[in-house]
């Protein structure tokens, strides 16, 4: 069994790398020492949020330097990977390592090429590094790098084989010395390049998650994984939902059956006919989507293309054929408009060629063709 007295930091002592600050002979900060810390608290902070870290290695008189995930549990990070992994075969033969992260927050645009930066977070961390061969060292280690990715995502897997935790290398690297560096805020022009008539900012930078994709091998019938569907509302706030009966209508993106929404497209849509699956993830990937549910089945779809301010593009509208007439088309139309982020626009266009009553009552007019219809907001 995996004894936390072999860890030192489990087990409480007092070691290099337990006090409050980091500061070490290969952190001490020399270049913009203003934008460094090395409190431990701001290093393991950037560590956490950090989903990859870079480490140094050599090979055959070769420096290089490669990404990994990675999670810290206390005062040790922890990296994995095939036993041949040649990185990490690498620095199983070394006595130290070190591991870099970055946190990129923005870009700065100054008034000169010369002053032009980037706001960021990183850390670099320093210290001992040992291979783990304890096999609930390791179990417990994989369970923490799978949580640092999804958290959450370990209720819906069974733990890790023996015969998984043979086939893996495990490193721990102690976390001895460590140093962050933060920049942030607006370009640094010097005062005799403010009058430049050039502009000047930031442009923020952020890492977000996309709609999660079902695995077309798929064979459950859930709709999306617990912790999928956690990491994208995470990232997402826009996420609304509500209730039409017993029909949950949702623009999560991620509930999406897309095989359900393609075969209905390509196979009785007139207007979409023969589309690839290829094509609808592009375009799904770059739309605003709405689904209507009940239970585990998709029973409806639209989607919308927009610049959420003068311009939308309302397509792909459909309920499947035996739930037709209860109202959901009606619902789903209803639901979109009211989505803050295309209530306003100032023009809303659709296509159809027979369903002119049912986007009537909401505002849209036919055009000039018959085959576009438009909706005009009240300040358009």
């Amino acid at each position: 069994m995996y004894n936390p007295s072999r860890n030192p930091v489990a087990a409480g002592q007092n070691t290099p790398g337990s006090a409050a600050t980091l500061l070490g002979r290969q952190t001490r900060l020399k270049r913009h020492p203003e934008r460094g810390s090395h409190e431990r608290t701001g290093v393991e902070a950037i560590i956490d949020e950090a989903l990859l870290c870079h480490l140094a290695f050599v090979v055959d008189g070769q420096a290089m330097a490669l990404p990994t995930a990675h999670v810290r549990i206390d005062e040790q990070l922890y990296v994995h990977g095939a036993l041949a992994n040649r990185m990490l075969c690498s620095l199983r033969a070394a006595t130290r390592a070190s591991a870099t992260f970055t946190l990129l927050d923005g870009l700065v645009l100054a008034r000169t090429a010369f002053h032009h930066s980037m706001n960021f977070r990183s850390a670099i961390v320093f210290g001992p590094i040992i291979e783990v061969t304890d096999l609930d060292e390791k179990r417990l280690v994989l369970h923490a790098l799978v949580e640092h990715m999804a958290p959450g995502r370990m209720q819906e897997l069974g733990p890790a084989s023996e015969a998984e935790l043979n086939t893996t290398l495990v490193l721990r690297l102690s976390i001895e010395e460590a140093s962050a560096k933060v920049r942030s805020g607006p370009p640094l022009d010097a005062a005799a390049d403010h009058a430049l008539p050039v502009w000047a900012g930031e442009v923020p930078v952020e890492l977000r998650t996309r709609p999660a994709r079902r695995d077309p091998g798929l064979h459950v019938q859930q709709l999306v994984s617990n912790a999928a569907a956690a990491q994208v509302a995470r990232h997402n706030s826009e996420i609304s939902e509500r209730w039409h009966g017993d029909c949950l209508l949702s623009s999560d993106a991620s509930r999406l059956q897309f095989e359900f929404v393609h075969r209905f497209l390509a196979e009785q849509s007139y207007w979409a006919r023969g589309v690839t699956q290829a094509a609808l993830r592009e375009a799904l990937d770059h739309s605003l989507c709405f689904g209507v549910y009940q239970a585990n089945e998709q029973l409806g779809f639209a989607r919308v293309v927009s610049d959420r301010t003068r311009f939308a593009y309302l397509a792909d509208v459909f309920v499947r054929d035996d739930r037709r007439g209860r109202g959901l088309g009606r619902a789903l139309i209803e639901f979109v408009l009211a989505q803050p982020a295309v209530r306003n626009v100032e023009r809303f266009l659709l296509g159809t060629r027979d369903a002119h009553a049912l986007y009537e009552p909401f505002g849209w007019e036919r055009a000039a063709s018959d085959r576009f219809m438009v909706r005009l907001s009240s300040r358009g």
